[in-house]
């Protein structure tokens, strides 16, 4: 449901899935992260309006209990450097309940893996 919203430009669907004080970390931590819900709808809609809007397909979801590890496979080569690991990237997001509280982009699928498991 997150990325058919985010793939949609549903931001009210979008925000009801973060927590408050939930946070968006880049592969490399850095003043590009967000840090409440209110940065990272920020950030997705500015996205969208520069003409970046996330198209391509999930290639997997993993349950790992409180955390999913979600592998995207993007249409096109990504600009931002953000690093493929064999066309895919890789995030964790972690949840409280059913409210994300963190998103965490991650080099490749086996440092999802770990970090999902730290």
């Amino acid at each position: 449901m997150m990325w058919e919203a985010w793939s949609d430009g549903d931001f009210d669907a979008l925000e009801a899935a973060f927590a408050p004080d939930a946070q968006w970390r880049a592969v490399e931590d850095g003043p590009w992260n967000c840090s409440n819900r209110r940065q990272i709808i920020h950030t997705m809609r500015e996205n969208r309006e520069l003409g970046r809007p996330p198209t391509g397909e999930i290639a997997e979801i993993t349950d790992l209990g409180e955390r999913t590890l979600v592998g995207f496979r993007p249409d096109q080569q990504p600009i931002d450097g953000w690093p493929l690991d064999d066309g895919i990237r890789y995030m964790v997001l972690t949840f409280d309940g059913e409210l994300v509280t963190e998103m965490k982009g991650c080099t490749s699928r086996q440092v999802a893996l770990d970090y999902a498991a730290a």
